[in-house]
């Protein structure tokens, strides 16, 4: 015979991770016709977790999501991607209640993947391509 103490307990885990905030300077109204989700980063294929449309003052509220680490992605009404928060790392502290979406500021995520596409170019050329070892 199971416990229900197992399935208790998983479920309370699952959706213990909140995120919340505004894009109100960089949506325009009216705000509903834009949608905030919250793309799962710390998953294998990075996943769409969850998306809300913002209330009529340009607020989010995402409930339900598992702990992880997050990007939080602002979408217009045609679902193309406006621009992107984050990282936000909800396994410690999964509560995050003062993202505000802000076009105008790169997030940490793109400088890490910029970074990381300059080193490989440059371990390309000093190597000096792809030619043999032997050489």
């Amino acid at each position: 015979m199971a416990s229900s103490t197992p399935t208790t307990l998983m479920a309370g885990a699952q959706g213990a991770a909140t995120v919340s905030g505004t894009a109100k300077d960089e949506a325009k109204k009216p705000f509903p016709e834009f949608t905030v989700q919250a793309r799962n980063v710390g998953a294998s294929g990075s996943p769409v977790a969850g998306a809300i449309a913002l209330d009529p003052n340009g607020n989010f509220t995402l409930t339900g999501l598992m702990p992880s680490k997050y990007v939080i992605e602002l979408l217009n009404k045609n679902g193309k991607i406006v621009c992107t928060e984050g990282p936000y790392d909800l396994t410690q502290q999964p509560t995050k209640n003062d993202v505000v979406i802000d076009c105008k500021h790169v997030p940490v995520a793109m400088w890490l993947l910029a970074a990381a596409g300059a080193a490989a170019i440059t371990a390309g050329v000093v190597t000096g391509g792809t030619d043999s070892p032997s050489r």
